[in-house]
């Protein structure tokens, strides 16, 4: 990894980095398959949901246990689920469980329990939902849905910050930050002790330093290369892995201040002036293709002929002028933020020169990937510092309100998704009715309308490419499978190794 992870805490867990740790400490009730993409069971052996698709009932396995020993219960459901809703938690991921009956009440402090979470005995647990929530199931398989033991989590000192506590595959070892992060495997994992005995996240800030490291044989994984991808593929071809990925990378804009605000012929000047195609060629080497919209191909809903921006500088200039600033005149110079990867910041000067060509002055301030997040985002009640800044998305669950829905409802301003602080009460009230909806035609066909809106009418940010999934992985690492939730959902309890084979390389 780049950098330490942000949020070790599973309900804060909201980007990748984080979610590849907590995902091997935690478990949650259910599962995602890494390759089908189907819900499978995890701590919940199995699950019944009534006619009308408002009261889930799962039912624990008898032999999960914590790292600490301890076995889990309903009663840990509860407290985890309680946990994410509670004000004073103040999650990030809360929207995992706000169709639950009461879950508004409770978060607003106005009950002392959440009406539609219910112990049946000591194995089963009720939820019971507001309305109709199609894929609700697939919110249970996010990292913020992980199962967690209140003897641990109800600590004010938040020790569990440190030293996380789950009943996932591995356990915590040790922290060394910007050093390493230290997993081993859990002896008594439900499923079985998995057959690494550990796993080491190293946090190399340099990716030309990674990959020194991973041809001496220091690294068998890592999914951010240095150089020429073209030559990496070409000189490691059994250890390179491509395959198709859900998320969407675009330049997000800060659209509760000046110049963003309230001024969507800017936001369109902006998109009309950036040469998406030649950026996905020459700096991500075919490794991205042109985005021209917010859904990614291959989600549920993806709309092939939604029209986007295509390269048009005499446009971005007529829309800039539009915008009140001819040929940029007026217009103040903004920070493009980029966490400081070669990549992200030879992409972020390739948007920079375009823009300047069109007349928009911008200047690149890269950061480290912990205070992009924190400039971009903010907090749920003030916006963040960026106005502009590099940003990506990746599905958590195969449905297309796993993008609209956090990236764009009011509900979800900072943190929670809706970094750019977009509010248009149509789409709020298209994206809360096609949650609930039923029929796959009809939730296609409003989300596809919330899309049009953000992307044509309001121009919601830079749209410019979706990603594949690439990764460095030894030949000697085996179970290996790719997963279009990205590389961070490869299941490592699945792994092994055989023998090793090179230098520096290390028998296990």
């Amino acid at each position: 990894m780049r950098e330490d992870p942000p949020d070790i805490d599973p309900v804060q867990s909201g980007d990748s980095l984080s979610d590849q740790v907590n995902f091997e400490i935690h478990d949650g009730l259910l599962g995602l398959d890494p390759a089908s993409l189907e819900v499978v069971p995890d701590v919940a052996e199995a699950w019944e949901v009534s006619g009308d698709g408002l009261q889930y009932t799962f039912h624990l396995r008898a032999d999960v246990r914590f790292h600490n020993g301890r076995k889990a219960t309903a009663d840990d459901v509860l407290y985890s689920f309680t946990r994410i809703l509670d004000p004073k938690t103040n999650s990030k991921r809360r929207e995992v469980l706000a169709a639950v009956k009461g879950a508004g009440p409770f978060s607003q402090g106005k009950t002392a329990r959440v009406e539609g979470l219910e112990k049946v005995d000591p194995q089963t647990v009720r939820i019971t939902l507001e309305g109709p929530l199609p894929h609700f199931l697939q919110l249970l398989t996010m990292a913020a849905a992980s199962i967690v033991p209140r003897e641990v989590y109800d600590d004010p000192q938040k020790g569990y910050l440190t030293h996380p506590v789950g009943c996932g595959p591995f356990q915590f070892s040790r922290w060394e930050r910007s050093n390493f992060l230290e997993l081993k495997a859990f002896g008594d994992y439900y499923r079985g002790r998995p057959k690494l005995d550990r796993v080491l996240f190293r946090f190399i800030e340099n990716p030309a330093s990674a990959m020194q490291e991973y041809r001496s044989g220091g690294l068998e994984w890592m999914d951010e290369f240095p150089g020429s991808e073209t030559d990496i593929a070409r000189d490691l071809p059994r250890d390179y892995r491509k395959g198709p990925y859900l998320a969407s990378y675009f330049y997000g804009m800060n659209l509760a201040r000046a110049p963003f605000k309230g001024n969507p012929a800017l936001r369109k000047a902006f998109n009309y002036a950036v040469n998406k195609e030649a950026i996905c060629a020459q700096t991500w080497e075919g490794a991205h293709t042109p985005a021209h919209g917010i859904l990614p191909p291959g989600i549920p809903g993806y709309d092939p002929n939604l029209r986007g921006y295509p390269y048009d500088p005499a446009r971005a200039r007529e829309f800039l002028a539009r915008a009140g600033y001819p040929e940029g005149k007026g217009l103040p110079e903004i920070d493009l933020w980029v966490n400081n990867n070669e990549k992200h910041v030879q992409a972020a000067q390739r948007v920079q020169a375009d823009l300047k060509a069109a007349g928009i002055p911008v200047r690149i301030k890269a950061v480290d990937f912990a205070t992009l997040l924190q400039g971009a985002g903010g907090t749920a009640d003030s916006p963040g510092e960026a106005l502009l800044y590099r940003f990506g998305w990746q599905a958590d669950y195969p449905d297309p309100n796993a993008f609209l829905y956090p990236l764009l409802h009011s509900r979800n301003f900072g943190p929670a998704g809706n970094m750019g602080r977009y509010s248009n009460p149509k789409v709020d009230r298209l994206l809360d009715q096609a949650r609930t909806m039923t029929r796959t035609d009809e939730r296609t066909r409003l989300y596809r309308e919330v899309e049009r809106i953000a992307v044509q009418e309001d121009a919601v940010w830079l749209f410019t490419s979706n990603y594949t999934s690439r990764v460095l992985i030894k030949p000697y690492v085996k179970g290996v499978v790719l997963s279009p939730l990205g590389s961070n959902r490869i299941p490592l309890d699945r792994l092994w190794l055989e023998e090793p084979v090179g230098a520096g390389a290390e028998k296990r």
